[in-house]
């Protein structure tokens, strides 16, 4: 016999042997399923499949005997869940900043709770959608930062307002009781905050803001925030008896109380309200400050500003006349609550060249128009070097109604063809 024939016949020896032993051996491996994966696992008892603990496979305690073999997880795929948005460290601030109201669980696949939670979180998820956003976090262990971040401990459901967290769910986990808890919340007008990790992110929020300052949450001043709040549904109302979270958006802790400010969203410029703690001061104050000192021209803001009750002043100019916009707002700050002054950028863009080509603007310079009604009033433009002293100018005879007697201003002829032209923006 050849010494390659040999060899052959001494590796098939071995192969059938081990064959053998390990049909004859009590040793086996399980395949076991949860959260859309799986993982192999081993076993020294065909009986008794081993259970999953956290992110290993540990035998049963009764079996203390044996070797512990313990085989590492991979992280199961995350699963797709119609109505239920997945969320990583990534956009993880991205979507509870631009959603009013987003309900996050921390889910864990290795987790018993987790798992028997997530049919009827999905099943609230359909219940809720178009009303209220629910998501879920894979909670890995390389996500441990985040999990720090928020002060993370075991398995909640965190309900965020505007990007804040406003209140944590540890109750039933089943879809009626979630479900009711969270149309609770939402109806609720005044979102208490009282941690400064609260506070933290009432910067984030993708809506204007008021917080008030008060002695009590059960105070009377409550009420009168609640009643404002009603009145301005795109404003998100907070309150706080903590003097650590005051401080935080300005307020001198030390201040006599009730006290109130109010975050613009856009230009993040925060202003104090110094009337009377009513309803009706509170509200004429978020009136006048809620909006931008400028409110750029969009296909979205262009309902607002035509509805607006206010006269309006309109910047027209390129993109990088950085300087006379720049002038503009300062302007702009004089008359706060009197007029509306709006910045057009003349290009393609979100509508700019079509409103710019609808009032008739033509070249290239900047140019200042001032406007009672967008589609059926007299538009006058400003005349000569546009500074802050002759836009402030213009602007007070254009309050006081002084145009006709003022050289350095132009009556528009714009040459409307139809009324409904802003329709298209």
């Amino acid at each position: 016999m050849s010494t390659t024939a040999k060899a052959c016949l001494v590796f098939l020896t071995r192969v059938i042997l081990l064959l053998i032993l390990v049909w004859l051996s009590p040793f086996c491996f399980y395949k076991m399923d949860y959260a859309g994966g799986y993982v192999l696992c081993g076993s020294s008892f065909k009986e008794t499949p081993p259970k999953i603990t956290k992110r290993r496979v540990e035998f049963s305690p009764t079996y203390n005997n044996c070797n512990d073999l313990r085989i590492k997880l991979t992280y199961p795929p995350v699963m797709f869940e119609k109505d239920v948005v997945p969320l990583s460290e990534e956009n993880f601030s991205h979507v509870i900043a631009n959603n009013r109201h987003v309900m996050v669980i921390f889910y864990a696949p290795w987790c018993y709770w987790s798992k028997k939670l997530a049919p009827e979180y999905a099943a609230a998820a359909t219940q809720l959608k178009g009303k209220v956003v629910l998501a879920k976090f894979y909670y890995f262990d390389k996500e441990i930062e985040l999990a720090k971040n928020w002060t993370i401990q075991e398995y909640p459901m965190y309900f965020f307002v505007e990007g804040v967290h406003v209140d944590t769910y540890y109750y039933d986990s089943n879809r009626d009781s979630i479900v009711n808890w969270i149309k609770t919340r939402i109806a609720v007008s005044v979102h208490t905050v009282m941690s400064t990790e609260q506070a933290e992110n009432l910067s984030l929020a993708d809506s204007t803001i008021v917080l008030g300052f008060l002695h009590s949450l059960k105070a009377l001043e409550t009420e009168e925030i609640a009643a404002a709040s009603k009145l301005h549904p795109d404003v998100t109302f907070y309150q706080t008896a903590s003097a650590d979270v005051a401080k935080m958006l300005q307020i001198d802790p030390d201040i006599k109380r009730p006290a109130l400010v109010l975050l613009e969203k856009e230009s993040k410029r925060l202003s104090h309200f110094d009337g009377p703690f009513t309803k009706s001061a509170i509200s004429d104050f978020v009136s006048v400050n809620k909006h931008p000192l400028v409110i750029t021209f969009t296909r979205k803001t262009a309902p607002l500003i035509q509805n607006f009750p206010l006269k309006q002043l309109w910047l027209f100019s390129l993109i990088h006349d950085s300087e006379v916009k720049s002038i503009f707002r300062e302007a702009a700050e004089a008359f706060k609550g009197k007029l509306l002054f709006v910045y057009v950028k003349m290009d393609c863009q979100n509508g700019g060249r079509g409103i710019s080509d609808y009032f008739g603007i033509t070249g290239h310079e900047p140019r200042v128009i001032a406007v009672t009604d967008i589609l059926y009033s007299k538009k006058y433009v400003l005349n000569g070097e546009l500074t802050v002293s002759t836009i402030k100018s213009f602007a007070l005879n254009f309050l006081e109604d002084k145009f006709w007697n003022q050289s350095s201003t132009t009556l528009l002829d714009t040459h409307f063809q139809y009324d409904s032209e802003l329709d298209k923006f």
